[in-house]
């Protein structure tokens, strides 16, 4: 069941996170013509940050919460407040009004896409079941 989660869940989940922070580093420092910003360091880090967060995941899974909107409040706030910590203690943003903002909208960003995307799988999976259900009583209803 851990390695199934860690393939279904965590791994595709870090992998679009890392991706998208990746490539708005890439355009922002572009924009600003700092060609040699992307560091190995940074990429390190943001690697760091993504396991971090992901053992948070894994945590907050193994709690019985409520509800499922405890559960992703409880989670997003978790990982709004690490991702904030984490981006100025590694001085990756300034203490500005500017930093809070665009780091705020890239990880309002990331975690709707990653929602997005989890919930396009579910829904592909349930109309999969579905299909194969009403496939199974379309043969029980035939047999004699």
């Amino acid at each position: 069941n851990a390695m199934k989660r860690l393939l279904r869940t965590y791994l595709p989940s870090s992998a679009i996170a890392f991706t998208i922070v990746i490539l708005f580093s890439v355009i922002f420092n572009l924009i600003l013509r700092k060609h040699d910003a992307l560091s190995s360091i940074f990429v390190l880090e943001l690697a760091g940050l993504i396991l971090l967060i992901q053992f948070v995941s894994a945590v907050c899974d193994r709690i019985p919460f409520q509800s499922k909107k405890a559960y992703q409040i409880t989670f997003y706030a978790l990982e709004y407040v690490i991702v904030l910590i984490a981006g100025f203690l590694l001085n990756w943003a300034a203490f500005t009004i500017s930093s809070f903002l665009y780091t705020t909208l890239l990880w309002l960003f990331i975690a709707f896409l990653i929602d997005r995307y989890f919930t396009a799988v579910h829904r592909h999976e349930a109309e999969e079941i579905n299909r194969l259900i009403l496939s199974q009583n379309q043969k029980e209803e035939q047999i004699p």
